[in-house]
C-alpha cells in the first residue's frame, strides 16, 4: 500500500463528517429562515394558563355589562380545550369579577352552547385557525454517504414539497373557519330571534341567587328583530327574614317594563313559609301579587305588548336557627320574553 493509499485510509471519515455538518446546516437554515414556524390567527387558548383566567374574567365582565350572549359564548369557545377547566378556575378564585357575574355566565354557556362545556376540545379544533408548523427534524438530511450536491437537491425538494402543503392547508383552513362562521351565525340568529317567527321568544335569559349576594338585582333589556328597544325585566330582593349577614332572602320581585305600558307589572314569588304567614302576604301584596315558589313553578307577566314566563329552573331553602322553608339558599330562573298573543 503506497502512501497515498494509507492517507486516504486514515481520513476516510472527513467525507461523511463534512456531510453531516453542511446538511444540519442546510436543514437549520431551512427550518428557521426559509420556512420558520408560523402561527397564524391563533385564538386565546394558546395562551398561557394565567393569561387564559385573566381573558375569561375579562369576558365575564364584558357580559354583566352588555348582556350579549353570542358574544359571550364564541369567547368562551376561543378557549378550546381549556375553556371548561378555565371557568372553574375563575370561579375558585373570582378576585375582582363577582360571584353573580359568574354563575350568569356560566348559564348562559350552557344554555346557548351545552356541547362548548361537553366537548371542550372539538369545539376548539373548529376554532383556532390555521397552525403551520413545520419541525427542524423533518429536514435533517440522511447524512451517511451522502455529499453535498444531494443534500443541497434534497433540502430543496422538501422546501417545494411543505410549499404546496402549506398553500393547501391554508385554503382548507380558510374554508373551514367560513363555515363554521356561517354556521355560528345561522344558529345565534335563530336563537336571539333575528328572523323572529309567530310566538317565538326574543330572548330567554337566566339569572341566579346564591345565599351572600346582598346586592342582587338583574335585570335584562328585551329588543325586537331588529334591534329596537321593546322594554326590560329582571329579578330582585323583594323582602328578607330575620337579622344578620347575610341577607335572608324570603321574596324575590319579578318585574316587566314595557315601553307601550304606562306602568312596570309586578309578581312577589315568596317562600313556603313566608306565603303562609298572613301578616307577610298582605305586608308584600302591596307590591305584587303573591305567589309561592316552588320547583319547576312558572310566574307569568304581561302588559300591552310583552309578556314573559319566568321558570324556577332550582330552588333550594336554606337551613338555620330561623323557620323550616322560610328563607332561599339558591335560586335560578329562566326567563322567556316573548311578544303578547291577544286571542280571538
Amino acid at each position: 500500500m503506497d502512501k497515498k493509499e494509507i492517507i486516504l485510509e486514515k481520513y476516510k471519515w472527513i467525507l461523511p463528517v463534512l456531510a453531516l455538518i453542511v446538511g444540519l446546516g442546510i436543514g437549520l437554515v431551512v427550518a428557521w429562515v426559509i420556512i420558520p414556524v408560523e402561527y397564524v390567527d391563533a385564538t386565546p387558548g394558546h395562551l398561557r394558563e394565567d393569561l387564559r383566567v385573566d381573558y375569561l374574567r375579562m369576558a365575564i365582565d364584558s357580559y354583566s355589562v352588555n348582556k350579549e350572549a353570542g358574544l359571550a359564548v364564541s369567547r368562551y369557545d376561543e378557549l378550546g380545550e381549556y375553556s371548561k377547566a378555565t371557568l372553574e378556575q375563575v370561579g375558585a378564585d373570582p378576585k375582582s369579577v363577582s360571584t353573580t357575574a359568574i354563575q350568569n355566565y356560566r348559564a348562559v354557556v350552557e344554555i346557548f352552547q351545552p356541547e362548548a362545556t361537553e366537548t371542550g376540545g372539538g369545539t376548539e379544533t373548529a376554532n383556532t385557525g390555521t397552525i403551520e408548523t413545520s419541525s427542524p427534524t423533518q429536514y435533517l438530511i440522511p447524512v451517511c454517504g451522502v455529499t453535498i450536491v444531494l443534500g443541497i437537491l434534497f433540502a430543496g425538494a422538501l422546501f417545494l414539497r411543505n410549499r404546496q402543503k402549506e398553500s393547501k392547508g391554508k385554503t382548507v383552513g380558510k374554508r373551514t373557519r367560513e363555515e363554521k362562521s356561517s354556521l355560528d351565525s345561522s344558529e345565534l340568529d335563530a336563537r336571539f330571534g333575528n328572523r323572529l317567527a309567530p310566538n317565538e321568544p326574543f330572548a330567554t335569559f337566566r339569572t341566579i341567587y346564591t345565599i351572600g349576594d346582598d346586592l342582587y338585582d338583574d335585570s335584562f333589556s328585551i329588543e325586537g328583530p331588529s334591534g329596537d328597544f321593546l322594554g326590560e325585566c329582571g329579578v330582585g330582593i323583594g323582602d328578607i327574614i330575620g337579622t344578620g349577614e347575610p341577607k335572608k332572602v324570603s321574596a324575590f320581585e319579578v318585574w316587566l317594563f314595557d315601553k307601550n305600558d304606562i306602568q312596570t307589572v309586578t309578581k312577589v314569588v315568596m317562600s313556603k313559609y313566608a306565603y303562609n304567614d298572613e301578616e307577610t302576604l298582605n305586608r308584600l301584596a302591596a307590591k305584587g301579587d303573591p305567589v309561592i315558589a316552588v320547583n319547576g313553578g312558572v310566574i307569568e307577566l304581561e302588559t300591552a305588548s310583552l309578556r314573559i314566563e319566568a321558570r324556577i329552573v332550582d330552588l333550594i331553602y336554606g337551613q338555620g336557627a330561623l323557620p323550616s322553608e322560610s328563607f332561599f339558599e339558591r335560586v335560578t330562573m329562566e326567563v322567556v320574553a316573548l311578544p303578547r298573543i291577544e286571542l280571538g
